[in-house]
């Protein structure tokens, strides 16, 4: 039996290289990949995510939105900020404390297939919420 493509991953490695400088633009390609639409900035799409009967939120934590990634969910971690919030897209990982994941970054490069951990500073890591949506 054929392994069965991973529609998160291989929307983020499609995405990453043109989006690697923009978190919020990143993640919006890879939602419309997966055909969920999204709009807006960061901080715009964290108020959607929050509010919309599709998506769920899974509080700050991080197994939980590893566990639904794994179980084929599409998961967004997401911290609102004054100005500009930061986003990232979390994908199936045998993982232990922190998830894996992709982000770009607005003034810099992101990561691809790195520990979320390294998405946000160490004081604003408790306060990162993660929301999950069925494919």
């Amino acid at each position: 039996m054929a392994d069965i493509p991973d529609p998160v991953m291989a929307a983020c490695e499609q995405h990453w290289p043109a989006h690697k400088y923009d978190c919020s633009g990143f993640v919006k390609a890879v939602a419309t990949d997966l055909s969920i639409e999204l709009f807006g900035q960061a901080n715009q799409i964290i108020d959607y995510l929050d509010h919309s009967a599709r998506w769920q939120n899974l509080g700050a934590d991080p197994a939980t939105a590893t566990t639904r990634a794994n179980s084929g969910e599409f998961v967004i971690a997401g911290l609102k900020a004054t100005g500009h919030g930061h986003l990232a897209v979390v994908v199936k990982s045998n993982s232990g404390r922190y998830p894996i994941g992709y982000w770009g970054q607005f003034g810099g490069i992101g990561k691809r297939k790195t520990s979320l951990n390294f998405s946000w500073r160490r004081s604003d890591w408790p306060k990162v919420q993660f929301y999950a949506a069925k494919l």
